[in-house]
């Protein structure tokens, strides 16, 4: 019987030797390196979304732009290791960088085999962009964008800022055709949506599965208790702890000035594991904060854990249209 590794444990090995060899039939050690790095180029972001705090702290972010030079030494670094997923961006629009393509090809370059990722509310996603991306010598891998429901009023009163419905929906109606007449694989476009009362997410998935496009929800958290009026946003009442994340175990988060983060809801920079430009990405994530901060939470010592101690979610769940 083939055992389910569901949980992440913390090598050891000064422990007992049958404590180890359970640990590595029925759970999961954390890596030495992270799985997944997502890495912020630019700061800023065009939408204020409901689901989100960056609205809430984006007057007390710092504001900026990675350099080149900071920007090459962090990808060189992960090149070294067996990086699954990179995905160049956190808290803000991707597109808005406009050095993101040749962001892209430089990482490329660097790691061939890793699956390159990016999430975008699609305002920047113009024709001109979308032939860029789709003309890729090497594509994508998966293309993310944030499409909240399929209603003019919901999908602006969602995402705010100065998204707008009908500009949105063109940029990805011409992704979508050139994608489908030219019958390309790569990247591989998903529409995503977070559950709120606001939107019909299955009216939604219906629509985008008609036009024979992949789309899905997940579920509404409250992003480390960011979100302080998350009641207004919730279809029912059973959020609770979310004490089963495996972000911390497996996945990186860098600002575009090098600090690293605990979490991709920490906007604020809560917890602030080191800096990439005065450190390797090695040394924090095995460093003596990341690793405290990790070892708490395997032993549910919550109490006063930042974040992780007020971070709630409606339910574990990711629902798709295929």
């Amino acid at each position: 019987m083939k055992l389910k590794i569901n949980k992440y444990y913390l090598p050891d090995a000064e422990a007992p030797i049958l404590t180890r060899i359970i640990n590595r039939l029925t759970r999961r050690a954390i890596p030495v390196f992270p799985r997944t790095v997502q890495l912020e180029t630019q700061a800023g972001c065009n939408a204020s979304c409901i689901f989100c705090d960056y609205g809430i702290s984006y007057s007390k972010q710092p504001k900026g732009k990675i350099d080149w030079e900071l920007f090459r030494k962090i990808v060189d670094e992960c090149s070294q290791y067996r990086v699954h997923r990179f995905s160049p961006y956190l808290t803000n629009e991707p597109f808005a960088d406009s050095e993101m393509i040749d962001r892209i090809q430089y990482i490329q370059s660097k790691m061939p085999r890793t699956k390159i990722t990016v999430t975008t509310n699609g305002h920047f996603l113009v024709r001109e962009l979308t032939d860029q991306l789709v003309s890729l010598q090497k594509p994508l891998h998966a293309l993310y964008i944030s499409f909240q429901g399929i209603d003019k009023n919901a999908y602006e009163a969602t995402m705010r800022g100065n998204m707008k419905f009908e500009r949105t929906m063109e940029n990805v109606n011409y992704l979508i055709d050139r994608m489908q007449n030219e019958h390309l694989k790569r990247p591989d476009v998903w529409i995503t949506m977070v559950d709120t009362k606001i939107i019909d997410t299955h009216k939604a998935l219906a629509y985008w599965k008609s036009r024979g496009v992949k789309a899905k929800y997940t579920t509404l958290e409250n992003r480390g208790g960011n979100i302080l009026d998350i009641e207004k946003l919730q279809k029912n009442n059973t959020m609770t702890y979310y004490t089963a994340c495996t972000r911390l175990f497996k996945q990186m988060y860098i600002h575009f000035n090098g600090d690293v983060v605990l979490c991709c809801v920490d906007n604020s920079r809560k917890v602030v594991l080191g800096n990439a430009r005065e450190q390797t990405l090695y040394e924090i994530w095995n460093g003596e904060k990341a690793v405290s901060h990790r070892q708490r939470f395997l032993n549910h010592e919550f109490n006063d854990l930042a974040l992780c101690s007020t971070c709630k979610i409606d339910n574990v769940r990711i629902i798709t249209n295929e």
